[in-house]
């Protein structure tokens, strides 16, 4: 369980007053007149001390005490129950639940053999009370136990049109679930219970309903709701004139604040809480207030006023003997050790923290409310009101029936289980062979292209390398040879201007040659196989720069390609080329950046120019076989290609291949 969802836990008791309680002074007198002309009369003392209770403790107790005395002396077991269910309801409200717990238990024993012979409303309800409380007592311990009671006495309560007391069961269930974290469980029996308060007209139930209900939809982050909730019981809050639950109100309210991160609103409003406490005698109302102190504190970081709250809080959990907040107050005593920089002391109270939590086995109290939870709803569908008669043996065969109708529910429910089971299977095992053959296809295909690709490219290379022995040892040898005989021709001549032509044929001769060449270099890189990459792109840049005189080249090798085979090496070379030539010939860019790293078995390229640039669009209109050729061989190397382009700014073409 979350700490945050029980900061503002009200005791349950408070959902579990069944008796309006007021000061009206004239009927205190009037009780008490008729009390010195009846002095037998235990029912008046039991009133009076119902009325007496929140103002003069003492004397409500003394008059509890003394009636139960006259009932057992008249052996009246309605007068006996009813007293001792007044005491539980006592010593519950005034901090001690496992003493109130004991007397709700004798109560219990007196009012179930008393309903068994005399099934009145009167003793039905007071039955129904009882066993209420004893469910909301032993809730408040610790004990998720509260659905366990609160579906024991739905029948009954529904049969002689208690619903008061069904209004709170539900709000009761919505407490528990919000105690355990299940807020939107919480939230619809919230609503529900709501509804039943107001067909109830139980206003001090319906106001401690809206506002834990408030505290609900700020943990679900409803907040502006929960504040819509907060200000229409404002004015209620007010006319009602509880302190309990005015100091509630403002609990809550420094909740909805610390949401809002104004923790100054939210202590000043727990601090008016707190004076709303110091005169009620109810003191277990501290334990939520003082947790909800200890948010504040750890939100705004102030570990130190923290720390005090939450082991002055320990103190008081342990005193009501509710384990699963001191679990969780150990849990915060530790965080806030460890902000402090105390490591031991916050070890020593994480390990408190396991200790209680493995003995409370919360999981599985948490799996045992949901059954619970889940069998009070079907047979409150199901079910009818049970008559509580004489019948014995008609009550037997209904149970006997039930149980009949629950192993046949069973058996269905895990055949149909099972077959849902074997259906899931099947279809994963389909899903799973169908991915398999898409798997096997993408393989496939994937293969088939890399096979196009390299013949493509293999059958590109080899025409480029047939040119170029072609271009060199035949056109190339011509030319060479043709050179050497004008060169005579121009030695032998006697005549000026045939020398001065002869020399301007050699020349013209040579830039054909050197033309030759670079043609030959670019259908195949003799420098590539020869000296490696690096060599090979800083020749063609500086044979594409003569060319293009006002261009200038920048060059950032970060590696020298040596390890690569030779396929890839003339594979990167090319996608060089052709980016190298299209930022000269066709961006016209005078300054060109040519950079490449290898890093983490990652190939970074890149190409950057300060060219006319291109929109997207006309990239993608205008491509032709250069750009096609590029994509075909980045793909060619398992690589990834990007453009970024904008007119007038230049291009930068961006590689990445895996190696």
């Amino acid at each position: 369980m979350k700490l945050n969802t029980i900061f503002l836990v009200v005791p349950l008791f408070l959902a579990s007053i069944c008796c309006a309680q007021g000061d009206n002074s004239r009927q205190i007198d009037s009780l008490r007149w008729f009390l010195k002309e009846n002095p037998a009369s235990y029912q008046t003392k039991y009133k009076i001390a119902e009325i007496l209770k929140d103002d003069d403790s003492a004397s409500a107790l003394q008059y509890v005490k003394t009636g139960l005395v006259e009932a057992k002396n008249d052996k009246d077991s309605y007068g006996i129950g009813k007293g001792l269910f007044l005491l539980g309801n006592f010593y519950s409200d005034y901090g001690y639940p496992f003493k109130g717990e004991q007397y709700y238990r004798k109560a219990d024993t007196i009012l179930s053999a008393l309903i068994k012979s005399d099934s009145s409303s009167a003793n039905l309800k007071l039955w129904v009370r009882n066993t209420f409380n004893i469910g909301v007592v032993r809730s408040y311990q610790g004990f998720n136990e509260d659905i366990y009671y609160i579906n024991k006495i739905s029948p009954i309560a529904e049969k002689i049109g208690f619903y008061e007391i069904i209004a709170k069961a539900n709000t009761n269930i919505a407490i528990g679930f919000f105690n355990n974290g299940q807020l939107k469980k919480s939230h619809s029996y919230f609503v529900i219970g709501g509804e039943q308060h107001l067909k109830a007209k139980d206003y001090k139930s319906l106001t401690i309903n809206k506002l834990i209900f408030a505290s609900c939809l700020i943990q679900l982050d409803s907040i502006e709701s929960a504040k819509e909730k907060l200000d229409f019981i404002a004015p209620v809050v007010d006319s009602l004139a509880l302190d309990d639950k005015t100091q509630l109100y403002h609990t809550v309210l420094a909740e909805y604040y610390v949401k809002k991160s104004n923790y100054n609103a939210a202590l000043e409003n727990l601090e008016l809480a707190l004076q709303l406490l110091e005169g009620n005698p109810i003191q277990q109302n501290k334990l939520p207030l003082f947790m909800a102190f200890i948010k504040v504190y750890r939100a705004n970081k102030n570990y130190k006023k923290g720390l005090e709250y939450a082991q002055v809080s320990l103190d008081l959990a342990k005193f009501y003997q509710n384990k699963i907040i001191e679990a969780e107050l150990y849990k915060e005593i530790a965080y806030f050790y460890s902000k402090l920089n105390n490591t031991n002391r916050a070890f020593e109270n994480l390990a408190n923290y396991v200790t209680i939590s493995d003995s409370l086995n919360i999981p599985e109290l948490e799996r045992e409310i949901i059954r619970l939870e889940t069998e009070y709803q079907s047979e409150k569908k199901e079910r009818e009101i049970l008559e509580l008669t004489n019948q014995n043996n008609d009550v037997e065969l209904q149970l006997t029936k039930k149980r009949s109708q629950n192993y046949v529910l069973w058996s269905i429910s895990l055949g149909l289980f099972f077959l849902a089971g074997i259906a899931y299977l099947g279809y994963r095992n389909i899903k799973k062979r169908e991915q398999l053959k898409v798997a096997e296809l993408n393989q496939l295909k994937y293969e088939q292209d890399s096979k196009v690709y390299n013949a493509m490219l293999e059958g590109q290379e080899n025409e480029r390398k047939r040119l170029a022995i072609d271009l060199h040892d035949g056109l190339a040898g011509r030319l060479s040879a043709t050179r050497i005989q004008l060169e005579k021709l121009a030695q032998n001549s006697t005549a000026k201007n045939n020398n001065k032509r002869f020399v301007e044929a050699v020349k013209n001769i040579d830039d054909s040659l050197f033309e030759l060449r670079n043609i030959a270099m670019n259908l195949m890189p003799e420098t590539l196989f020869r000296y490696g990459l690096k060599n090979a792109i800083e020749d063609y840049c500086t044979s594409i720069g003569k060319a293009a005189k006002n261009t200038k080249f920048i060059l950032q090798f970060y590696d020298s390609g040596e390890g690569l085979s030779q396929k890839t090496s003339l594979t990167i070379y090319r996608i060089f080329q052709e980016l190298i030539n299209n930022a000269v010939k066709h961006a016209m860019a005078t300054e060109v950046l040519v950079q490449y790293l290898v890093e983490d078995d990652k190939i970074s390229i890149t190409v950057e120019d300060n060219g006319k640039g291109f929109l997207e669009a006309e990239r993608s209109k205008e491509g032709g076989m250069g750009l096609n050729n590029l994509k075909t061989r980045v793909a060619f190397l398992d690589g990834e290609i990007d453009f970024d382009s904008t007119p007038n700014e230049g291009t930068t073409v961006h590689i990445v291949i895996n190696i």
